[in-house]
């Protein structure tokens, strides 16, 4: 176990926010306590552990889920959530994958398999997962807080995805493809057809990013290491693009020739085009040949490319395969350290802190402690905060102390009980320090000369025999009878979990009484 972990002797408590039912609780009402659970947030989340930054902000969060009127709301960092990215996850890239092959071969009219996935089971949870992201709610990240009102939920998804995922699904298109089938000729039926399809495509594509989005959270479900997640989402994302491209280089001649292919086509010099009796996979292949070797600039291939479709279509390859290499490259450089280029402030500083700590000769294990207090305390954002602070007035600086410590004074007695303007004196006197998780804040038999307030955090309180008595969270207090009764401190405080806790000198504490 490493040093810097809290071992907990106290008793596990129930935290999902759900009261415990009694022993003689209806099959029922069973029920519908594990399916609430299923659909509201999961501690044990994997997400919950990057997105919280202690256990305490985790704890408030699945109480107000648990009290919520929106019990038909998914939380996203609930087990129904987690199942809904890996099955979004298969559905659409099978999509992405499967889906552009028609350019190569009618897969429905000549693979009954094919028409069994997709018409009776893939479509259908396509448009089942659909409806539920009217329901799913997600983490605003311009302010990092989690949504989970319904309205916001539809709105946001009406704003961005609805409209594509509709088309995707075939919910739209399917009723005018039947009805141009029924009354065009074959040619004009094929091509708009092919249209159609081409466009399905693009919606699919359209969630591109959500798909990738969604194998992040999957790596961090199955634990894999940050080196192999990033190569491996880094080869997806190559394969799927190279494979968009494939299909294109094959299917926009095969939609604007249909039977009459020209000579000067370089598919026909490959043999590969319809009335051609190359195989699927041969097809294939020769095109996402083609398609590498345009995108990262190997060469112009075997065939001579004359007519202007054709050119274009290795033209934008080509641009996008460019621009595609060198945002490849500078990412992989940045993540494996092999160019110490920072892509931000809040990396230039841990690139300092590196480089101090190995000047230093530090052990790992403090090494460890120092590079999780960087990451608690900048958020992963790096700002100068005395610089910020020198630059306002005091009565600015008192605003934002305040807003910083707006739980202590909701819930806090001796702060309800003094008028505002003193309040706003204490808070001014008071100062903020951060405590990594085994950090002693008092030890037994000190002096205590300051009054502790918890802004955000759990610290442990530990008896002169080593035995854990409790846990102290958000809003909680200590020191207050050692400063007043000038005892040595009884109890050793221990942080439990990252902690932040504002203190105030007992003497200028004392000036302030409550009010009666």
């Amino acid at each position: 176990m490493p040093e810097n972990v809290h071992v907990c002797s106290l008793p596990k408590q129930e935290n999902s926010g759900f009261p415990k039912l009694p022993p003689n609780a209806s099959c029922g009402s069973r029920f519908i306590r594990r399916l609430r659970k299923f659909t509201a947030i999961n501690p044990n989340n994997a997400k919950c552990k990057t997105f919280f930054r202690n256990r305490s902000g985790l704890v408030a969060e699945a109480k107000h889920c648990a009290n919520s009127p929106y019990f038909f709301v998914i939380h996203p960092f609930s087990n129904c959530h987690s199942i809904i990215e890996v099955t979004f996850f298969v559905a659409w890239l099978y999509s992405l994958i499967i889906g552009p092959l028609v350019a190569f071969e009618p897969l429905r009219s000549t693979n009954k398999l094919y028409d069994i996935v997709e018409h009776y089971f893939l479509l259908n949870i396509q448009r089942l997962l659909v409806i539920s992201f009217f329901f799913n709610g997600y983490v605003d990240q311009k302010t990092q807080n989690i949504i989970i009102d319904p309205r916001k939920i539809a709105l946001r998804y009406f704003r961005t995805y609805m409209f594509f995922d509709l088309i995707a699904t075939e919910s739209i298109t399917s009723p005018i493809q039947q009805y141009i089938a029924k009354y065009y000729v074959e040619e004009v039926s094929f091509t708009v057809n092919s249209g159609i399809r081409i466009f399905i495509i693009l919606c699919y594509y359209v969630r591109f990013n959500t798909v990738i989005y969604y194998l992040r959270d999957i790596s961090l479900i199955v634990k894999l290491p940050r080196g192999v997640k990033v190569i491996f989402v880094h080869i997806l994302r190559t394969y799927l693009i190279l494979h968009l491209f494939t299909c294109i280089l094959y299917g926009v001649p095969k939609t604007l020739y249909f039977d009459n292919w020209p000579e000067q086509s370089w598919l026909v010099q490959a043999h590969i085009h319809v009335t051609g009796n190359s195989s699927l996979m041969n097809k294939y292949l020769e095109c996402f040949l083609v398609a590498v070797c345009y995108f990262f600039g190997a060469s112009h291939g075997v065939y001579d490319v004359n007519l202007p479709n054709e050119q274009l279509c290795l033209s934008i390859v080509t641009l996008f395969g460019r621009l595609y290499t060198l945002f490849l490259l500078a990412d992989l450089l940045r993540v494996f350290g092999i160019a110490q280029v920072a892509e931000s402030n809040y990396e230039q500083q841990l690139c300092c802190l590196e480089e101090y700590m190995t000047s230093k000769n530090l052990p790992e294990k403090l090494r460890k402690r120092l590079r999780n207090f960087y990451e608690y305390k900048l958020r992963r954002r790096h700002f100068n905060e005395h610089e910020i602070f020198s630059t306002l007035s005091e009565h600015l600086r008192t605003e934002l102390f305040l807003f910083a410590a707006r739980k202590l004074i909701k819930r806090l007695f001796v702060f309800k009980t003094v008028p505002k303007s003193i309040v706003y004196s204490l808070i001014s006197l008071m100062k903020l320090e951060i405590y990594s998780p085994r950090d002693i804040i008092v030890k037994f038999g000190a002096t205590v000369d300051n009054v502790y307030f918890i802004s955000s955090g759990t610290v442990s309180v530990i008896n002169q025999e080593g035995a854990e008595l409790c846990h102290l969270e958000d809003a909680d207090e200590f020191g207050i009878i050692s400063s007043v009764t000038d005892d040595k401190q009884m109890y050793q405080i221990e942080a439990v979990e990252p902690t932040e806790i504002i203190y105030i000198n007992k003497q200028l504490f004392s000036k302030y009484p409550p009010q009666s």
